[in-house]
């Protein structure tokens, strides 16, 4: 696969480059187990074909119900008691995922999910939400990469909206493994504060970064040393980090935190 430089990115004073994404081999993850979490934190099911059709996340927290037209995911629709929502995919000429439309059970489109690339990787994500009749963004994350395709830093701005504060950090990644990586989708999902979305292309890490660092204008930073133990196949059966608070009240405490992956 060649590189593509942008002309249109260089004339905005864009100076990353951004190598074309590699298709992962397919991996049936099962569970992600972090302790101190709801467990599983996340759990996926699939068709005969090996397409995700179902998503919990957070032990119940969040149900989807994944739908498809071919093999691009087409809604994820919500089936927990209070929550209802319609997570609606459109795509661009190339395949890509362009955007996603949050619609709730009445029926009311309230948020959007916008895709940038650059080249075949993904360059920008911006999510917004509707306040009276305009959409507001309200998150953007910018993406640069690793000369080998691996994320590098992803840069998240949050303006203040409604009364809450601006917040602007960006989280690094680096020293990466030769081994396979399955949970990049879980770096973009805000938690309890926000829909996951299925990305089976997203493409952010096709390794394992053994280093994890955030910057910016937090009130503590944070620093973060993996170590891996891996199947046969080469995909992660732990991730085991030695996380320590770098800026703050807590600056210099130390955390174990640990991950725990199985597969189909």
């Amino acid at each position: 696969m060649i590189m593509i430089s942008c002309s249109k990115d260089n004339q905005n004073g864009d100076t990353n480059t951004y190598p074309p994404a590699v298709k992962k081999k397919k991996v049936l993850l099962k569970d992600v187990v972090m302790p101190h979490l709801p467990s599983p934190y996340y759990h996926f099911e699939y068709s005969s074909d090996s397409l995700v059709t179902k998503v919990d996340f957070a032990s119940g927290y969040t149900i989807y119900d994944v739908l498809y037209s071919g093999e691009r995911v087409s809604e994820m629709r919500n089936n927990i008691l209070v929550n209802h929502d319609t997570l609606r995919y459109y795509y661009d000429s190339g395949g890509k995922v362009a955007s996603v439309e949050f619609i709730n059970q009445n029926n009311i489109l309230y948020r959007h999910v916008r895709f940038t690339y650059a080249s075949q990787a993904v360059k920008k994500i911006e999510w917004d939400h509707k306040e009276d009749d305009r959409f507001v963004i309200d998150r953007t994350l910018d993406f640069s990469y690793h000369g080998d395709g691996n994320l590098k830093e992803m840069h998240d701005h949050r303006p203040s909206v409604q009364g809450s504060p601006e917040t602007d950090y960006s989280i690094h990644y680096d020293q990466y493994d030769d081994k396979v990586n399955v949970d990049d989708y879980t770096l973009i999902h805000d938690g309890i504060h926000d829909h996951f979305l299925v990305l089976p292309n997203l493409n952010l890490q096709k390794n394992n970064p053994k280093k994890e660092w955030l910057t910016g204008n937090v009130e503590s930073a944070y620093s973060v040393d993996y170590v891996y133990s891996y199947n046969n196949d080469n995909t992660p059966a732990t991730k085991t980090g030695d996380f320590v608070w770098t800026s703050g009240s807590q600056a210099g405490q130390r955390t174990p935190i640990y991950t725990y992956y199985s597969y189909y």
